[in-house]
């Protein structure tokens, strides 16, 4: 599976979703900016990789975070 793939299915997971709305923002699905972190804290150790605060304060839709993070485990 491609990292891509490995991660769509991982927001899918963490969204409870069948579908990711790439468009949609990340409080349409429920999240809130420490759900966002969460999940960050857990892609860190998963991945060995790092998002510092000014990468992620702006985030405002799901496919801003897809790209963060498909940015950071390419």
């Amino acid at each position: 599976m491609d990292k891509k793939t490995e991660l769509e299915n991982l927001i899918k997971a963490k969204l409870h979703v069948e579908t990711i709305d790439r468009d949609a923002t990340i409080a349409t699905y429920g999240l809130d900016s420490l759900d966002v972190v969460e999940f960050l804290l857990d892609l860190e150790d998963q991945y060995n990789v790092t998002f510092d605060a000014s990468e992620t304060k702006d985030l405002k839709t799901v496919g801003e975070l897809f790209d963060l993070i498909l940015g950071k485990i390419s």
